[in-house]
């Protein structure tokens, strides 16, 4: 179990490595909740496009705060941004964010194809994965009925009872 926390802390460094207070970061990820202060059990503020470049204003661990372009402020984890400045294409019009992002992350079409021959892939259930929500209040509640935080989560509300399907 310590080797895994290890592991984690030491790729939530490297993702941020790049990035220091002063600088311009863009968003790596899609719909990126905009949190108030940095925990994930806060409420967003705002939910921030795969993109959005972003002033860095303030650090709090793996946290950012951070300034959109209309102004807005809020704290955004570190491995939702990067220090690298996306490109626009070289044709000149809009990409797609999504095959961006997946080729950000090593998956083409070569790799799509060999994964298309393996009968036994039930991506229905992946479908169904990404569709479940949880409310930060019910991650609140989560993390308090564990004992990872002390009295800011939601009263006696379970966890599954914030899942929408």
């Amino acid at each position: 179990m310590k080797l895994i926390l290890i592991l984690l802390t030491a790729a939530v460094s490297l993702a941020a490595a790049d990035i220091s207070v002063g600088d311009t970061a863009t968003v790596k990820t899609r719909d990126q909740s905009l949190f108030p202060r940095p925990v994930h059990y806060a409420g967003p503020i705002a939910t921030v496009d795969f993109g959005t470049e972003v002033s860095i204003i303030g650090e709090q661990g793996a946290w950012f705060q951070v300034q959109l372009p209309g102004g807005t402020q809020g704290w955004l984890h570190s491995t939702s941004l990067t220090g690298a400045v996306l490109s626009r294409g070289s044709s000149g019009g809009e990409q797609d964010p999504d095959m961006i992002m997946l080729a950000g992350r090593g998956f083409n079409a070569d790799v799509e194809a060999s994964y298309a021959q393996e009968a036994n892939l039930r991506f229905d259930l992946v479908d169904r994965m990404e569709q479940l929500k949880t409310s930060p209040e019910a991650v609140g509640a989560f993390l308090a009925a564990v004992g990872l935080i002390e009295g800011e989560a939601a009263p006696a509300s379970s966890p599954a009872e914030g899942r929408t399907r």
